[in-house]
């Protein structure tokens, strides 16, 4: 493991200098070559050490004796302390390997001394860890700041939008394990068939709470090598994303457009929802992800998807008013994905202020589409009013032939047309749902 030690250093130098994304850099070349076992570790090694990065670095400012570390010389510090701390490695073990990553005889000994000290201080005799976090009541947002390693102006932020309570929750929910769950191609196989088949290789799964048609497995060897997978039984998606078809319910021979679709997950499951009869337009701005949706399509079996590239401010005019169903699944700060996605805590505040334009022309658009009578889905994977709620609520202001339609799902009640989901009280991703019908002619 010492090589992949290494890779989670060169990996981690590139994220922080070049600001890269770490599920790009995980499927650089630098990985190619790594066994599943080592792959694993160097996943759970370089996305821990990004999660907990605001946590880490307070605590080697508390026991390194200088305060301008070399970047290199704190990532190597940040790998060791989040061994040490939050990984079942014996301490011996990681001090060593984490040591050699140093370059001389000065940066090892440096490293080493740390670490060591580190153990002195915030491991008790017993073996237990002991932080010394902030007093949370000399500063809430600090304390939960460095005790969650989310940065103070989006714990603020979070803390304005729910309280003191439930942020504490939130950001405690998105640290816990994410189980992956699956939707269910039911054109194919009912939810207790698939159950039963995953069950018989060794899989345990329960049906989602919310979703008809998904199940969360408990343990799973990677994706593509799930029985089913092959054969098109299922597909991967959160228990919040499936949401959307079960709101939208397309009928059968129904036309339906998609306007942000890639990966697919929303024009995949509106197919189905539909038996696959009518047509399903998944249009995506990025013409080099589309073959994300037809790969997908030609596994599930669907034959009603429609792929295309086009801009979803510049809706096609030989589909307006024609479209009895439109999913607007925009582009967000991904506020509600932090746990999934740990290195956007780092920036989301800052692609927020620049999004609502964005989401606000792309609903424009999208409405064209929408027949008299039709629905439209807006959704988002954040937790920010301005993204969400005040999104529509100008879009309404300036279309008053749409309406929020009230809706139910799984139990549970939109009266007012519009829902937010939270991973500490749903146990899904962060989600935003409005649905938006237009007045018959």
């Amino acid at each position: 493991m010492v090589d992949v030690r290494r890779i989670a250093l060169r990996l981690l130098d590139a994220w922080e200098r070049d600001d890269t994304y770490l599920n790009l850099a995980l499927n650089s070349p630098a990985t190619a070559s790594l066994s599943r076992e080592e792959r694993g570790f160097l996943t759970a090694l370089l996305y821990g050490t990004v999660e907990r990065k605001i946590t880490l670095d307070y605590l080697i400012g508390r026991v390194a004796a200088r305060g301008d570390l070399d970047p290199h010389t704190r990532n190597i510090l940040r790998l060791g302390f989040y061994q040490l701390f939050y990984m079942e490695i014996p301490a011996h073990a990681a001090v060593d390997l984490t040591v050699s990553l140093g370059e001389g005889r000065g940066e090892k000994g440096f490293v080493n001394g740390v670490l060591r000290a580190a153990l002195r201080q915030y491991k008790t005799s017993d073996g237990r860890v002991d932080f010394p976090y902030p007093d949370r009541a000399r500063g809430l947002a600090r304390h939960l700041s460095i005790a969650y390693s989310f940065p103070a102006d989006l714990v603020r932020h979070f803390l304005g939008l729910l309280g003191d309570c439930e942020t504490e929750k939130l950001l405690a929910a998105f640290h816990a394990e994410s189980p992956l769950t699956v939707a269910v191609n039911t054109l194919k196989i009912t939810r207790d068939d698939l159950a039963s088949r995953l069950a018989g290789a060794g899989i345990e799964t329960r049906p989602t709470k919310y979703s008809p048609v998904g199940l969360t497995l408990s343990s799973a060897p990677p994706v593509t090598e799930i029985p089913g997978f092959s054969d098109g039984l299922f597909f991967v998606q959160d228990e919040a994303a499936q949401l959307a078809s079960a709101i939208l319910s397309p009928a059968p021979g129904s036309t339906v457009v998609d306007v942000c679709a890639c990966p697919g997950g929303k024009s995949f499951a509106a197919a189905i929802a539909a038996g696959d009869e009518g047509t399903v337009y998944a249009f995506d701005l990025h013409e080099s992800k589309l073959p994300l949706i037809t790969e997908g399509a030609r596994r599930l079996g669907l034959s009603s998807l429609t792929v295309a590239q086009r801009d979803g401010t510049d809706p096609d005019p030989a589909l307006a008013g024609k479209c009895d169903r439109v999913i607007c699944d925009v582009p967000c700060s991904g506020l509600g994905v932090l746990g999934k996605k740990p290195d956007l805590r780092y920036r989301a505040l800052d692609r927020a202020g620049e999004l609502p334009a964005l989401q606000t022309a792309l609903l424009s658009a999208s409405s064209r589409y929408v027949a008299p009578g039709g629905r439209l889905l807006y959704s988002t994977c954040t937790l920010n009013p301005r993204e969400n709620q005040e999104v529509v609520a100008a879009f309404l202001a300036a279309a008053p032939s749409f309406s929020r339609a009230p809706f139910s799902v799984g139990g549970l009640d939109a009266p007012g047309g519009e829902i937010t989901l939270y991973p500490h009280i749903h146990g899904t991703d962060g989600f935003y749902y409005a649905l938006l019908e237009r007045r018959p002619d």
